[in-house]
């Protein structure tokens, strides 16, 4: 696959610091909750504090030497959802055997750790064989599905813990809970109104701090006028937060561990080290996906896998949760300003600095706000993706069929995680719908490509057949991608002294009227294309036939319909289609580009 060079961004020392600080006031909250949802199947007080230990040095740790390890920038990691609530369902697993039961605590979290230092060699191999370009063949509904379904059973595990809460203290519960929740959603609410009326930027993700700050504060509002709950709805606690208890290099525990395992714990801890593996590596890839967006560079999928992978292999080790490439925290970093792996650095060493001092602080959080943070990060995780699909689906937008195959494979795959319980059984369904659809002849993408000779060095490409979900990276986007930077270093040769930004755009034009069957997918690859070029000074153009009205010809084109979905009009060069010739009979020349048709 050709690499597409960059330029790396020169640090911005202020703007990195900035950005590190806002993550940090955003996302610690995360990390307490995660940490805190990996082992909450434990007994006793101590296991929530025992678990927020745990994210937090998982944090510390794992977000500072991935940020080293990966290319993609600004990468900005720590536990996730998902793989958290398998590690979770792990331990509730280990937990319920007999033999491990008997073993204690500790040897069950030394166990779960084996689990995550297993995900690591799999995202490893998965990097050494370039699985990151598999996944990005993965078509976007499937993902969508997953991370929803996702964010259900992450939702549906703290419904229930709330559930038992309600039962023991009553209607105060839901009470605290909604006005957590109300509070995230308000500074959003008031943080975009800010920015517009204003134009002040407001941090919105430090809206999972307001959250936990006004449950909290409910909470305790709640205690002068009620009776305390159980145990289990109350505070952290101190119990389990002494940093001196972590000792991951226990000989005599683990000489107990390997005499007292039993087969069956032995093939739960492999078989879900080898799903947590599969999904943080999905997770870190979608996570690319979303900063290439943002940053309008392309990530090394791959490279950045292996890192991870790496990572994961140190923290199985060290009996800590596996850290995964997240999209909010991210998003967050680069919308307030980050740009090089620098601003992950400073957020790992501030969560050190900030929980480390504020150990007292954090035994003071009731669960309540604990699960309402949780409650709020899942309803986070539907993306605009899924909004996309389901807007579209139940409205009027053509064509038809496009929008309502990616809203079947959604549900599909919705429905299967939720009704399994394993994400990766929804994925599974998901997949096997998404080959079926992209069954049906014509399944092969044919692609010629030119370049003029000229002092433009213009970029045209006629497409026919099948433009999918599964050739639109690796056939459309990363060869296109090269020829753009070939074609710009080959103007600048020939314009010695005069800076690129200086030149006329480079025109590319891609010819859309060969193309008989497209998905959702490759939309929006297409409309991202457009960005990256944007990005390297080139002015792209999709030729596309008109709205076919002909008795002889009733077939419209699938891009005529769906790519005014995905790009501004401006980028559009409609043509007359087959049946509908000029009047001199003749179809127009693809190559002109200016003005731009509307």
């Amino acid at each position: 696959m050709p690499r597409v060079k960059t330029s790396a961004p020169r640090v911005r020392w202020g703007s990195e610091a900035l950005a590190a600080l806002v993550v940090t006031l955003g996302c610690t909250t995360e990390y307490i909750a995660l940490g805190a949802q990996a082992t909450s199947p434990l007994p006793g007080p101590q296991a929530a504090a025992l678990g927020i230990l745990l994210g937090i040095l998982t944090a510390v740790i794992g977000i500072a030497l991935a940020a080293l390890g990966a290319g993609t920038r600004p990468m900005i990691s720590g536990p996730r959802v998902a793989s958290t609530l398998f590690l979770s369902n792990l331990v509730g697993a280990l937990v319920a055997d007999p033999a491990m039961a008997a073993l204690g605590i500790r040897p069950i979290l030394a166990l779960a750790g084996v689990a995550v230092l297993i995900s690591g060699l799999m995202q490893m191999v998965i990097g050494l064989r370039h699985g990151g370009s598999f996944v990005r063949k993965v078509p976007a509904p499937v993902l969508s599905g997953l991370i929803f379904g996702v964010a259900g059973l992450a939702l549906a595990d703290q419904v229930n813990f709330l559930v038992r809460c309600t039962l023991d203290w009553n209607i105060v519960t839901p009470v605290i809970a909604g006005l957590g929740i109300a509070s995230h959603f308000a500074w959003r609410a008031f943080a975009q109104y800010v920015a517009r009326k204003r134009k002040l930027a407001l941090p919105s993700g430090l809206s999972l701090f307001v959250a936990m700050l006004v449950a909290a504060g409910a909470y305790y509002v709640a205690l002068h006028v009620l009776p305390s709950p159980s145990p289990a709805c109350r505070l952290i606690g101190v119990a389990g937060l002494d940093f001196a208890n972590w000792r991951p290099v226990d000989p005599g525990l683990w000489l107990d561990l390997l005499h007292g395992v039993s087969t069956h714990a032995l093939l739960l801890t492999i078989g879900y080290g080898l799903v947590i593996g599969f999904v943080s590596s999905l997770d870190t890839v979608i996570a690319v996906s979303s900063i290439e967006s943002l940053t309008l560079r392309r990530g090394t999928v791959d490279r950045d896998l292996l890192a991870f992978g790496a990572v994961n292999t140190l923290l199985g080790a060290l009996a800590l949760l596996p850290n995964v490439g997240s999209v909010t925290r991210s998003n967050m970093a680069i919308t307030s300003g980050a740009q090089t792996r620098w601003t992950a650095v400073m957020h790992a060493v501030l969560v050190c600095v900030a929980l480390t001092a504020g150990v007292g602080l954090v035994a003071m959080l009731p669960k309540l706000a604990v699960a309402v943070v949780v409650i709020v990060m899942s309803l986070d995780m539907i993306d605009e993706g899924a909004r996309t699909i389901t807007r579209h689906a139940f409205s009027d937008a053509r064509p038809r069929r496009l929008f309502g195959t990616a809203m079947w494979l959604f549900a599909l795959e919705l429905i299967a995680t939720l009704a399994s319980g394993q994400p990766l059984v929804g994925f599974g369904v998901g997949a096997v719908f998404g080959a079926l659809v992209a069954w049906p002849t014509p399944r092969r993408l044919s692609i010629k490509m030119a370049e003029s000779h000229d002092r433009d060095g213009s970029v045209v490409a006629t497409l026919s057949g099948a433009l999918l979900a599964y050739n639109v990276d690796s056939a459309v986007v990363e060869p296109l991608l090269a020829r753009v930077d070939k074609a710009n270093a080959a103007r600048e040769r020939a314009h010695p002294g005069v800076a690129l930004a200086a030149l006329a755009p480079l025109p590319v034009v891609l010819d859309l009227a060969g193309i008989v069957r497209t998905d959702l997918t490759a939309c929006r690859a297409l409309a991202q294309f457009a960005q990256f070029c944007a990005a390297r000074h080139a002015d792209v153009r999709f030729r596309v036939p008109a709205a076919n009205a002909s008795a002889s010809h009733p077939m419209t084109n699938p891009m005529t319909q769906a790519l005014p979905h995905f790009v501004p009009a401006s980028r559009l060069h409609v043509v007359p289609a087959l049946g509908n010739p000029t009047a001199s009979g003749a179809m127009p020349d693809p190559r002109p580009l200016a003005p731009p048709y509307s």
